[in-house]
């Protein structure tokens, strides 16, 4: 059983000067706040990244950021902190490890004022992760959303990041399992007052070994100057490069015409071909005669031309945009489908939707082409119409 822990066993052989009954000060303040706070924080992360909506983004952005001043706080405070917080004190050595290890099996685990072997290797890993996912966060964010100080980034590479920063989120819930079922090992069959710990900042242990200093004050400046470290990084942004995105004036004409069944669709949603092919075949427009007049059609495609797939490095761009479909349809691409899965259909023929074609229904930036995750809110009333359908399907069966 590997012991991930803040603290160790609660025997004279931990530190050789013999045994204490007082409980002396071993944690400091600053140590045992971040502990908790980062609890919280990767709690929010974990329910909005794994398990949330995707319009919760900006409430995982905001907990990511206080993330990313937490491990800031904690790198720093692992050369400047309290006796125990130090890096410097853990036992990380491999012989040190596997005499731990071989003791646990014998039931022999004293209690210690710093970390025991194991626990130590669980923190170092854990803060590991913990700064990777923070920095693939920032790619992904700037990737895939556009936004943020690394918005110059492609899709592609933001999309990768997406990947491994899933990975790494799963590990660290893994790395996480492991500390709190050491930790119940610890309490419930050696008895070592952990939580104490980590709480008031005491242990059972000799005198000796407390922490002499109060690093409170040490602390709060710390934890300022990671604040503004991460706010000034954030705030290194040129925004979006037009290589990436741009706002775009639509034509007068084709956003009236195509307003008579749907809101004109962001030219970056098909490619040149595509619209040449839609625009040439508009006397049977799906299933209508759109046609509009040569010129008037000459003006609208040359506009979606110079505005097409190719010319923006959106997610909608580059997962949909440049994605041929036979029918010519948007919805007909698996990327769209696979993203729309989980709506029932009635949500779509409800009429505050009115169809698929609809985008700016659900996604209130569907007119920019952005279609950022956090600007998506299905109506309501499409909403209920989905649910009552459920039901009643439900019923039927």
């Amino acid at each position: 059983m590997i012991m991930m822990t803040d603290s160790t066993s609660h025997t004279p052989s931990a530190t050789g000067t013999g045994s204490t009954d007082r409980a002396v000060r071993v944690r400091d303040l600053p140590v045992r706040l971040f502990h908790w706070a980062l609890v919280i924080t990767v709690m929010v992360l974990a329910i909005t990244g794994l398990f949330g909506e995707e319009n919760w983004l900006p409430v995982h952005v905001w907990a990511g950021q206080g993330l990313a001043v937490l491990i800031v706080f904690r790198l720093i405070w692992w050369f400047v902190g309290g006796r125990y917080s130090r890096l410097s004190t853990y036992p990380l050595g491999m012989k040190a490890l596997k005499a731990h290890l071989t003791g646990l099996l014998r039931g022999e685990n004293p209690l210690r004022p710093g970390h025991n072997p194991a626990g130590a290797w669980n923190i170092v890993i854990m803060i590991t992760l913990l700064t990777l996912l923070v920095i693939t966060g920032y790619v992904t964010w700037g990737g895939q959303e556009m936004q943020g100080p690394l918005a110059w980034i492609d899709y592609r590479t933001g999309e990768t990041f997406a990947g491994i920063h899933e990975v790494l989120a799963w590990l660290l819930l893994a790395t996480m399992a492991a500390h709190i079922a050491g930790v119940f090992v610890e309490v419930r069959i050696f008895g070592h007052p952990l939580l104490t710990a980590m709480t008031r900042g005491t242990l059972p242990v000799p005198i000796g070994e407390s922490e002499k200093d109060n690093r409170t004050f040490r602390g709060l400046v710390v934890f300022v100057l990671a604040a503004m470290m991460i706010v000034a990084v954030n705030m290194i942004s040129t925004g979006v490069p037009e290589s990436r995105w741009r706002a775009v004036a639509y034509l007068p004409a084709y956003a009236s015409n195509c307003a008579d069944c749907h809101h004109a669709h962001h030219p970056s949603l098909r490619l040149a071909a595509d619209w040449e092919r839609i625009i040439a075949g508009l006397e049977d427009h799906f299933g209508e005669d759109a046609t509009i007049g040569a010129k008037t059609e000459a003006e609208i495609l040359a506009f979606l031309k110079a505005n097409d797939a190719r010319r923006f490095d959106t997610e909608a761009a580059v997962r949909m945009g440049r994605v041929q479909t036979k029918d010519l349809r948007i919805t007909s691409g698996e990327y769209w489908q696979m993203r729309h899965a989980g709506i029932p259909e009635p949500v779509f023929r409800s009429p505050a939707v009115g169809s698929k074609a609809n985008c700016n229904a659900c996604h209130r930036d569907a007119e920019t082409g952005r279609f950022d995750d956090a600007m998506i809110r299905i109506p309501p009333e499409a909403l209920r119409a989905g649910n009552e359908a459920t039901h009643t399907n439900r019923g039927e069966s």
